[in-house]
């Protein structure tokens, strides 16, 4: 092996420890668990240097979920690891504060929010609120509703106060703006739907755009 292979592996190495994040930072772990009958929560909390949290969420092959990070600090983030991976599938300091994606298998992930490494040595603090949503964690929680009123118990399911920040983590995905250049409205029902209208300003000019949630209160689509 020569130094230069040797000296490629270690900054290799080095590159993937610092996109990791938090990955070796002092972590607490938390169980979420939903409101009755809702299918999302928001969390509050508070990290200072190399001190993290370790969110664990039991979710099932096939179903959505959504994070959103808001924080005072930027330098605080979040990564996502699927049950039993050494890697994360998803790495905030990569990819923004807005997740959004299909679980590929059973079990429990893990939510780890964390400081980068120039933070946590600076001993910096972050307040932030995470927000998390699972596509049908109500629905799979208690007995299904009779099919002569489907409508009225998935209305009852999710909070319509969660729609915004879910809608804010979608149109981020789809226009490429970051979480925090995009406003969204509170959610009001619109025929047998729910609608968040939001916007955002980008080169000089202002984008609007709606998000739809079906009376369940699922995702449906951005535009």
């Amino acid at each position: 092996m020569t130094f230069r292979t040797v000296i490629t592996a270690f900054l290799t190495l080095f590159l993937c420890m610092s996109l990791a994040g938090g990955a070796f930072a002092a972590s607490k772990a938390v169980n979420v668990k939903f409101p009755r009958g809702a299918s999302g929560t928001s969390i509050d909390g508070t990290i200072r240097g190399s001190d993290g949290v370790r969110y664990l969420v039991d979710v099932a092959a096939g179903q959505t979920m959504s994070v959103q990070l808001d924080t005072d600090n930027p330098g605080n983030y979040f990564n996502i690891t699927a049950p039993g991976a050494s890697q994360a599938l998803f790495i905030g300091s990569v990819s923004g504060n807005s997740a959004s994606f299909q679980i590929p298998s059973s079990g429990k992930y893990e939510i780890n929010v964390y400081l980068m490494r120039n933070a946590a040595r600076r001993n910096e603090r972050a307040n932030y609120e995470l927000t998390i949503y699972v596509e049908n964690a109500a629905a799979q929680a208690r007995p299904q509703p009779r099919a002569a009123a489907p409508a009225a118990q998935a209305a009852d399911a999710v909070s319509t106060d969660l729609m915004p920040r879910f809608c804010v983590g979608e149109a981020s995905a789809k226009f490429g703006v970051r979480p925090q250049s995009i406003t969204a409205n509170a959610a009001f029902k619109s025929g047998n739907q729910y609608v968040s209208q939001g916007y955002f300003e980008r080169d000089g000019s202002t984008t609007f755009f709606n998000c739809w949630f079906d009376l369940g209160g699922n995702f449906v689509s951005v535009n």
